[in-house]
């Protein structure tokens, strides 16, 4: 009678390891996703290859270059496979090239477009501003006639409001989704399951093999817990896009369920993690996801 449940309990405590460490190493590719972002102009592309790279050994063995292109053509066929499915809405499927559909997506939180910023200093195209210098305000004092941008930091009298706006502005914030599939038997399903119910706040009842969104007993009936299937309410944020929009847990939801032949029968949580980075080159406009006057910057 003991065994069983040893077995169960272990096999729950190695997965939930293995999410732990999946957790790390999306707080990870988020840093890697961002040291890319701000060599690169913001670039949203390279940031997707960055946090897709780092998270290469999540996916599989990477002993080798030819073990590493494996892991990265299964994750951009799962991605194409994925891309016909994209919810839209909430979540552009794709900005600029770059999907926002798939196993990753880096969601540039800062800099936002707002009007502000076009009455600057160091923006490259004025009102149509174009680049934003990662210098800022303060850069290049020994250039002649710039002492006003400096003044201020000889008299801590002068208002500083501008100059805090700027430097807000060239600090890249980004923040990472990566979908991470649940591998140990039973316990992957038990774990979805029991995620999603949570995320739809609907509770669960019966035993871990027959859970049911029924009240009954642990010895009730096979449950029955399709009632789920559009239940989920998403993951939002104050800034940016949400983690996860409710057509995207949908898609989960089927994937669990092997409702999707071409990718079998598939456990997915979704893991988040930020960064935040100061600019080393010209952030460009064209990278500016979000525009919201009420977030501020």
């Amino acid at each position: 009678m003991v065994m069983p449940l040893m077995v169960f309990f272990t096999l729950g405590l190695v997965q939930l390891t293995m999410v732990q460490h999946a957790k790390l190493m999306t707080e990870y590719a988020a840093f890697q996703a961002a040291r890319a972002g701000i060599v690169w102009n913001g670039n949203n592309e390279r940031m997707h290859d960055a946090a897709v790279m780092a998270l290469l050994p999540t996916l599989g063995r990477t002993d080798d270059l030819a073990q590493v292109g494996q892991r990265w053509a299964w994750q951009a066929s799962f991605d194409a496979v994925l891309a016909p499915l994209a919810p839209g809405g909430a979540v552009p499927t794709r900005f600029n090239g770059s999907s926002l559909f798939g196993l990753v997506r880096v969601d540039t939180v800062n800099p936002t477009a707002l009007s502000s910023l076009d009455t600057l200093w160091k923006l490259r195209g004025g009102a149509h501003w174009q680049e934003l210098d990662f210098d800022g305000p303060d850069g290049y004092p020994e250039v002649p006639g710039l002492e006003r941008f400096i003044a201020r930091f000889f008299n801590l009298r002068l208002p500083d409001a501008a100059d805090q706006t700027y430097r807000r502005a060239t600090l890249l914030q980004l923040r990472l989704r990566s979908l991470y599939e649940l591998k140990v038997p039973f316990a992957n399903q038990v774990l979805f399951l029991t995620w999603f119910a949570t995320n739809a706040q609907v509770l669960l009842w019966g035993a871990l093999d027959r859970s049911s969104t029924q009240a009954q007993n642990l010895m009730g009936p096979g449950g029955g817990t399709q009632a789920l299937a559009g239940a989920g309410r998403g993951i939002s944020h104050q800034k940016g896009y949400p983690t996860v929009v409710k057509p995207e847990l949908l898609v989960l939801w089927k994937l669990a369920h092997g409702e999707m032949p071409a990718l079998g029968r598939r456990y997915f949580l979704p893991l988040t993690a930020t960064y935040s980075m100061r600019m080393q080159s010209n952030f460009h406009r064209k990278w500016v996801m979000h525009s919201n006057p009420g977030w501020g910057l």
